[in-house]
């Protein structure tokens, strides 16, 4: 078992192509989550949603907790796994249909309805599946910003590769529209998900969760693969797994010796 974990190690420690394939930029340091738990979020601030109405980010609260999930649609990186990671965990909860909403909003500011209905219709089949209430919204850059602000969710935008750069996970509201639960990574726990929203349907706050940085501009999905920015993360990993293993050994021996 030992010399199974040092050889995996090694593997993964080892320079090459095989293993990441870069992307153009480095993520901004600023991308992550501040968790803001019992922070108000703007209701009245104003957006576009997916029908091309005109409404406001209060028009979805009030009755029931909303998942709120904020990314971009034309995202070459991580939303999409994101979004898709969020579907299939709420289709997985065992919620009634009508127990919650999912509200995606874009950070972009130059994606507008068409995109927002396009993106909609390729989620269709995971909707119906989960029973669940779908909206994406796009909105101006000044109502992004507030939003952005009160969910603790921050990002920052690369010209010359044309991406933004972002923490993946989501947020859990109560119905009045305050942060109760949020959630790191894209892939979660139905049971986890679903006493969050059970907790925030009765206006329960939540407590803080362990920060997981997972950068959208650190992904690239045409290999299923990170970046040497993440890999490299992994490797000094496994580089304080090696040492401990070296020193879990080395104290038996000297041991006996004495």
């Amino acid at each position: 078992m030992t010399r199974l974990l040092l050889i995996l190690c090694l593997l993964s420690a080892a320079p090459g192509h095989a293993l990441a394939q870069p992307l153009a930029y480095p993520a901004s340091p600023q991308a992550q989550f501040r968790q803001r738990l019992d922070a108000q979020l703007p209701l009245a601030a104003a957006f576009t949603d997916d029908d091309g109405r005109r409404v406001s980010l209060g028009a979805f609260f009030g009755a029931r907790p909303v998942v709120l999930v904020l990314g971009y649609y034309h995202c070459p990186n991580l939303c999409s796994t994101l979004l898709d990671g969020v579907l299939e965990t709420l289709a997985g909860a065992g919620l009634p249909p009508r127990a919650y909403r999912v509200l995606g909003v874009s950070i972009d500011p130059t994606e507008n309805a068409a995109i927002a209905a396009r993106k909609k219709a390729s989620y269709a089949p995971l909707v119906a599946h989960g029973g669940g209430e779908l909206h994406l919204l796009t909105g101006s850059a000044p109502q992004i910003a507030d939003l952005a602000r009160s969910a603790g969710f921050e990002y920052g935008y690369d010209e010359a590769a044309r991406q933004y750069a972002h923490a993946a996970g989501f947020i859990v509201a109560t119905p009045d529209g305050r942060i109760s639960h949020y959630f790191m990574g894209v892939r979660f726990d139905p049971r986890d998900v679903r006493l969050a929203l059970v907790d925030a349907s009765a206006g329960r706050i939540g407590s803080p969760v362990d920060r997981l940085l997972l950068l959208c501009s650190h992904y690239a999905p045409a290999t299923g693969r990170y970046s040497a920015a993440a890999m490299a993360l992994v490797r000094a990993v496994c580089l304080a797994v090696l040492a401990g293993l070296v020193l879990w050994m080395w104290r038996p021996a000297g041991r006996r010796k004495a």
